[in-house]
């Protein structure tokens, strides 16, 4: 028996063994499907409010029966086009929620639609979304699923919100709130002291002290006096190849770009944008009309100014008495862990993308 046949029968069905796996990344290769963007929705990705506004839609289907309840006083409930059953509040008696929300001791299973202001007594868990048309107070040491509010938001102290809340006027939390996911405001926004976040935005956000309730204004860095101008743009960009040292009271004209960490002594002023491969340290009362970014970590010291982004790879620390944006020029502030101290200002957002934290002013 010739043996030639049977080896080159098994050589080809081990070539054709190693090459099966293969057989993908090659048609990859030539078709290159995986070269296209993927397909995500502008809105979720982006847009902070996008759950709010879905949930708006959501609840439409309310609205005669809510606009009935309130003109009446009374209460109604029943089941949405998804299976979710609801409860319609037009009173303001806190006894009608207990009595007809079907709670299992302090948990409610029911969406919550209420018409009017709504103050709610402490240690409730809502396992559905709560749609208040009216000023929402939660009550403290409370946990809620998601909250829409078409006016203010006011949770007090230990309350948790797990997925997502948006007011369409002010909101507050008072200490020790959990904000997970994310956390939006038409007005203005205040965490106080022992806060937790993750992704806030709202025209402006307080930390601590600097409450949005009082109006307190801080003492911002552009207040503190200066002997020399600064130009309104940057004249150049200026590349470090180590660590570098900005002198206490410099005044910079040009885009600072370091390879390795840098650091900015107290009172320094600059004109364009800083950026470090390493560690950032920011002194007191420095004033910067473009970006900080640290590949790194950052920490900037007390009663800062600055204009643009400001984004950390891994960690920052935000001294007291720091402002992030203006009114007119609304900006971000990143980093995976963001320790923020009382009596900070933000324009726009402030993303903690693992945690974020308001720790007490020292």
């Amino acid at each position: 028996m010739n043996p030639l046949p049977a080896t080159a029968f098994l050589a080809f069905a081990a070539a054709l063994l190693f090459a099966l796996p293969l057989l993908p990344a090659i048609a990859e290769l030539r078709k290159k499907h995986d070269a296209q963007p993927l397909r995500v929705n502008p809105e979720y990705a982006g847009d902070i409010r996008h759950f709010a506004r879905g949930f708006r839609s959501y609840a439409d289907a309310l609205r005669q029966p809510l606009q009935e309840c309130v003109a009446a006083h009374s209460t109604a409930t029943g089941k949405l086009h998804n299976g979710d059953r609801y409860l319609v509040l037009g009173d303001s008696d806190n006894r009608v929620l207990l009595r007809e929300g079907n709670m299992s001791g302090t948990s409610c299973p029911l969406v919550v639609v209420a018409g009017i202001d709504l103050a709610l007594p402490p240690g409730l868990t809502f396992l559905k979304e709560i749609y208040a048309c009216g000023q929402f107070i939660g009550g403290a040491e409370s946990t809620y699923r998601a909250i829409c509010g078409e006016k203010g938001i006011h949770l007090q102290h230990n309350s948790k919100v797990t997925r997502w809340v948006h007011a369409a006027g002010d909101f507050e939390a008072d200490r020790n709130c959990d904000l997970y996911g994310r956390a939006s405001s038409d007005g203005e926004m205040s965490l106080h002291s022992g806060c937790f976040f993750q992704r806030l935005n709202a025209p402006r956000i307080a930390t601590g002290s600097a409450s949005v309730a009082t109006g307190s204004r801080l003492s911002a860095a552009s207040d503190i006096p200066t002997e020399k101008p600064v130009p309104a743009k940057p004249n150049s960009r200026r590349l470090i190849e180590g660590d570098w040292e900005i002198q206490s009271g410099a005044v910079i004209t040009e885009n600072i770009v370091t390879r390795g960490s840098l650091r900015i002594g107290s009172g320094v002023r600059i004109a364009g944008s800083a950026k470090s491969s390493g560690e950032m340290v920011v002194g007191p009362d420095v004033v910067v009309e473009g970006s900080l970014i640290s590949a790194a970590s950052m920490h900037i010291g007390p009663r800062g100014l600055i204009g643009g982004p400001v984004i950390a790879e891994r960690a920052m620390v935000i001294e007291s008495g720091t402002q992030c944006g203006s009114v007119g020029s609304p900006t971000t502030v990143s980093a995976p862990l963001i320790d923020a101290e009382e009596e900070c200002l933000f324009f726009g957002t402030l993303w903690a993308r693992e945690h974020g934290h308001v720790v007490p002013k020292p």
